[in-house]
């Protein structure tokens, strides 16, 4: 009887997530734009954006603290990622770095948790608008 309770929590949480997204800890990603769990790509120079409950301090992120690694193994660094909202919903902006792969964006938050985002990486630019797919407008004053 107790099972119940615990399974449809399970559930309400498995639903509430994007699916592909693996999180642990706190963390909680709410949407990526591009959308890369619908199955949109990037291109290395691309901006991507991450919007969440929270992605710690720009400090943590200048500092290397906290970091977004793309594939391949170890993980190469998002290059200038800048917090341009702190909450409702936190808003992480980065850019993909050359020689990124296909497969799994690693995303650590210090004290909060860990994200694993499953991406695929176009070498050449897309002939189609696609909706959903649209890069980013980056952030007012990057590095």
């Amino acid at each position: 009887m107790k099972r119940i309770p615990w399974l449809l929590l399970l559930t309400l949480v498995a639903c509430s997530a994007p699916q592909g997204i693996k999180t642990t800890g706190k963390l909680r990603i709410q949407s990526i734009q591009p959308d890369v769990v619908s199955g949109c790509t990037v291109r290395a120079g691309d901006w991507m954006a991450l919007k969440g409950n929270t992605f710690g301090t720009q400090a943590e992120w200048d500092a290397g603290t906290n970091h977004a690694l793309f594939p391949p193994d170890p993980g190469l660094p998002a290059e200038n990622p800048e917090i341009t909202q702190s909450e409702n919903p936190a808003t992480l902006m980065f850019r993909v770095p050359l020689g990124a792969q296909s497969g799994l964006l690693r995303i650590h938050v210090e004290g909060v948790g860990d994200a694993e985002i499953p991406i695929a990486v176009e070498q050449i630019a897309p002939q189609v608008a696609v909706p959903g797919c649209e890069v980013p407008a980056p952030p007012q004053n990057p590095e």
